[in-house]
């Protein structure tokens, strides 16, 4: 699954243009690019690694994210998903973060990073090969659920 979810950020790439100046600076700095980098490094199991990138990610897109989060009132339908580069990027990473913490055993930050992604990015998207969109948030309060059931 999760090197199926690598190939899909790796295409998502190529479907929005950089936002920030210093990613004509920097093409390691796109929000995709980042998502993709996060994704393969928890796959690797480099936990620190993928930090990083989530961090990164978070830290210049998480205000255009938020943004397009509160522009929304419905999810985006499969043509215009990829509008919402940022939003997807940034809440797919913050579900990657919640999969991180999950893999180091920290249960609390885990549900944390999950809650986020429900509550400042429930509109995001990350797009699957086979050819649809899946919601971080649905996948992230399935994590919930089960992290909350294994404390009880």
């Amino acid at each position: 699954m999760l090197k199926i979810m690598i190939l899909i950020l790796a295409t998502i790439g190529s479907m929005h243009q950089p936002a920030l100046a210093q990613d004509k600076e920097d093409p390691n700095s796109t929000s995709s690019t980042l998502a993709s980098q996060a994704w393969g490094a928890l796959e690797r199991k480099d936990y620190a690694a993928a930090r990083i990138a989530i961090t990164r990610c978070q830290t210049l897109y998480g205000a255009k994210a938020e943004e397009m989060q509160k522009s929304l009132t419905i999810l985006p339908d499969k043509e215009s998903a990829s509008q919402q580069w940022a939003l997807n990027d940034v809440g797919t990473c913050t579900f990657i973060l919640g999969k991180v913490a999950e893999a180091e055993n920290k249960k609390e930050e885990a549900l944390a990073a999950y809650k986020m992604v429900v509550e400042k990015y429930g509109y995001s998207q990350c797009w699957d090969n086979g050819g649809w969109y899946w919601q971080p948030s649905v996948a992230a309060k399935e994590r919930i659920a089960a992290l909350t059931l294994e404390t009880e």
